[in-house]
């Protein structure tokens, strides 16, 4: 069960890194390298340390995703996985934006998945603000907001029973 200071770490987490956003590299073409299963094999602390010293880190959004559960103690397989694979074993699913949590997954696109971002916090309303790491960079938008440049379909994953 995801705990408050779980989520909490989450949410610090992800905020402690947009002053480093110019340093977090995308996959080239979308196509995972080297350097991404370098920045998952990191701790919270190493990579700190690697950004504060001017390195770069590059992850695609679903590891990003996966790497942030990880360092909060909630990510319990030995890779990060994909976002066709989070669709398969993070359950429950559901599309209701009002009901997500901090922490929670949201794949947008059918299928197997677009695109991987997590909600960093609630809104009663159903448009949760989320960390996005979609492209070079980072960003902070609402669900609507990214859902503008993705394929149709909103799914949420809930990180309750991770």
């Amino acid at each position: 069960m995801a705990t408050t200071a779980q989520r909490n770490h989450l949410h610090a987490l992800a905020y402690s890194l947009q002053p480093f956003a110019a340093q977090l590299d995308y996959p080239p073409g979308d196509q995972r390298t080297t350097r991404d299963g370098q920045w998952w094999a990191m701790s919270e602390q190493t990579a700190e340390h690697v950004l504060k010293g001017g390195g770069r880190l590059q992850a695609d959004c679903s590891e990003f995703c996966a790497w942030l559960l990880k360092c909060a103690g909630l990510w319990h397989w030995n890779g990060p996985g994909y976002t066709g694979s989070h669709l398969d074993t993070i359950t429950p699913h559901y599309t209701d934006g009002a009901e997500a949590l901090l922490g929670a997954l949201v794949v947008f696109g059918g299928g197997t998945g677009h695109h991987e971002a997590m909600v960093m916090a609630h809104d009663p309303k159903g448009d949760p603000l989320c960390v996005s790491h979609g492209r070079p960079g980072l960003d902070f938008l609402r669900v609507s907001q990214i859902a503008a440049y993705q394929p149709p379909g909103v799914t949420y994953l809930s990180i309750n029973h991770l």
